[in-house]
């Protein structure tokens, strides 16, 4: 109960450890206020399309008042012209004379559908229909009109005919211009409604339901679309005052034309604002995942870290332990081969030497193992020295003649005198050496190895004779150059064989622990080798600040390139030439 209790404390640790790392309450308090402006930024938008609209109604309603107080203003001077006309021919009699004269100014005007003049006594003076308007009213209809008589000097009437359809009577009495007062007479002219609907027609809008002018509750003139969405987003009402003194009003209706814009930005709005929550909760729960693996992956490298501690230790421990009896064992065998106790009869001889050769194998592989664990624990300490390389590697040569001479190979040491001294520690770079030379000797069954050296990367202005092994730069040295881990001045220190040579696929996977080709038998474990030893040699020469590089073809050998780095201040201006420069080679 306890573990479980633990195990879900834990899980609860790792959740909020997470939540923590991917930034999940910034991310909310983000999200929230993007939501916000997101939803207030279409709030204000509605609002501004409202708002538009209304602006839109109280534009019309003060463009239609302003157009029908120009109309009756327009048809206000027409009639005080013909009272003009009427009044200043008024002695002559010539009724022919007036005649004339006011169709003149009745012809073309827009609407006008009758015109006459009343004397004091009733009696018509003038009476004519306009020319070219619209069709002369009924008889009994300007019967009615003619009968009206104006409460002052001027009068606009509203007669309605039929439905939506009204006439607009001016009636005006006369002036006798002589005797600056009324004569009695009385000027009308009869205009129809529809002309002023389409004198305000001339301004239209498209969220515009219905315009209606109204003189008390008779309507003068509607516009109206009767197809369209009657629900009202605004009605504005403006005044109109006329010539009379009275007044009339302008009502503009305007739809909600632009409904279906408002609803089309809501769902594209909330819909975005839907896409945008889901896109940031999934980046969410993928930034939640990452930062849980990351933890948990965390956690796993830290156990890793620690069971890898663990084991480089144990192996460290092991490997001291085992070298102690190991030491014992091949110095009593030493001593039994040197006589100590006694001379060896011809069938203990075998026995013992093979002793001795399972012991030194054993040792060696315990030294391996150790070497191993110090890197990966990084305990193995360099103790950099100035070497010069001849001497250095004949020296590995002399001490492996032996393992070569028992096979029948040829070992060759190309190794110039005219190579910079090289700055690292002799013990690692002799493992290096004696691991890929045992290596070449072994996987060699005929032919020759070879241990060659090269300068490569000497700068241009250098006073350094390009010399290596006694010949100038060539095309291999550019090769080499190319090859080399990065920039700089590098002595490479090849070991080439002509032995069965790596597959491509395997050039990699050679330098891997316990990793070998070709191997042989487990059984035959004083041949078969632990697979070690390129896996030391490659971690050794890059503790050495260098790099290991491999060239192979399967039958023709392998060019193992050991990549040593050189200090400027150690190239050698001034090689000195010695009787043993050159090439030598060990039958």
């Amino acid at each position: 109960m306890a573990d479980v209790s633990g195990a879900f404390e834990g899980g609860q640790l790792i959740e909020r450890e997470a939540d923590e790392r991917a930034g999940l309450g910034l991310l909310s308090r983000f999200l929230g206020a993007v939501f916000l402006v997101l939803l207030g930024g279409l709030l204000l938008l509605d609002r501004s399309l409202l708002k538009a609209n209304r602006n839109q109604a109280i534009l019309d309603a003060q463009t239609a008042a302003l157009l029908t107080e120009s109309f009756i203003a327009t048809q206000t001077d027409l009639l005080r012209h013909i009272a003009d006309v009427v009044s200043a021919n008024s002695q002559t009699n010539d009724s022919s004379s007036i005649y004339n004269k006011v169709q003149q100014l009745t012809t073309g005007v827009p609407g006008l559908r009758h015109a006459w003049i009343v004397d004091a006594m009733g009696r018509l003076r003038f009476n004519t229909a306009a020319a070219g308007n619209a069709s002369p009213l009924s008889p009994e209809v300007l019967a009615r009109l003619q009968g009206l008589r104006p409460m002052s000097e001027f009068t606009i009437v509203i007669v309605p005919v039929a439905s939506k359809h009204t006439l607009v009577v001016l009636v005006q009495s006369t002036i006798n211009e002589r005797e600056k007062k009324a004569s009695g007479e009385i000027a009308a002219l009869v205009f129809d409604g529809i002309a002023l609907q389409q004198w305000l027609d001339r301004v239209q809008s498209e969220t515009r339901l219905a315009l209606v002018v109204l003189s008390g509750a008779d309507t003068v003139a509607f516009l109206g679309h009767p197809g369209r969405n009657t629900q009202a987003l605004a009605t504005i009402q403006k005044i109109i005052r006329l010539p009379t003194g009275g007044t009339w009003s302008v009502t503009a209706t305007h739809a909600l034309t632009t409904r279906s814009l408002r609803w089309a930005l809501w769902i594209v709005g909330v819909l975005g604002v839907l896409f945008l929550a889901m896109g940031l909760l999934r980046e969410q729960r993928r930034a939640l995942q990452a930062s849980s693996r990351s933890i948990e992956l965390e956690r796993l490298y830290s156990d890793v870290k620690r069971a890898n501690q663990a084991k480089s230790e144990f192996l460290a421990n092991v490997s001291h332990e085992l070298r102690t009896p190991l030491n014992a064992i091949v110095g009593f065998v030493e001593l039994l081969r040197d006589g100590f106790y006694g001379d060896l009869s011809p069938r203990q001889v075998p026995p013992v030497d093979r002793i001795a050769a399972s012991a030194t194998h054993l040792r060696h592989l315990v030294d391996q193992v150790l070497d191993i664990a110090k890197i990966a624990a990084g305990r193995l300490e360099v103790h950099p020295e100035t070497i010069v390389l001849r001497p250095f590697v004949l020296n590995i040569a002399s001490e492996l003649e032996s393992l070569v001479s028992e096979k029948g190979l040829t070992f060759s040491i190309t190794v110039g005198a005219s190579l910079p001294r090289v700055r690292t520690d002799p013990t690692h770079l002799r493992q290096i050496l004696i691991n890929l030379i045992g290596n070449a000797v072994k996987y060699t069954p005929s032919g020759t190895v070879s241990v060659r050296a090269r300068l490569v990367g000497v700068p241009a202005q250098s006073n350094v004779r390009r010399l290596n092994d006694g010949v100038t730069a060539d095309a291999s040295s550019r090769v080499l150059q190319v090859r080399a881990p990065r920039s700089g001045t590098w002595v490479a220190l090849q070991v080439v064989d002509t032995g069965v040579g790596i597959a491509t696929t395997d050039l990699e996977r050679i330098f891997d622990e316990f990793e070998q080709v070709n191997a042989g038998p487990r059984g035959d474990s004083m041949h078969r080798g632990t697979g070690l030893g390129l896996a030391i040699s490659r971690r050794l020469a890059r503790l050495l600040g260098g790099e290991i590089g491999v060239e192979s073809e399967l039958g023709r050998g392998s060019t193992f390139t050991v990549w040593l780095p050189v200090n400027p201040a150690d190239l050698i201006r001034e090689p000195v030439a010695t009787p043993t420069e050159g090439n030598d080679s060990i039958a």
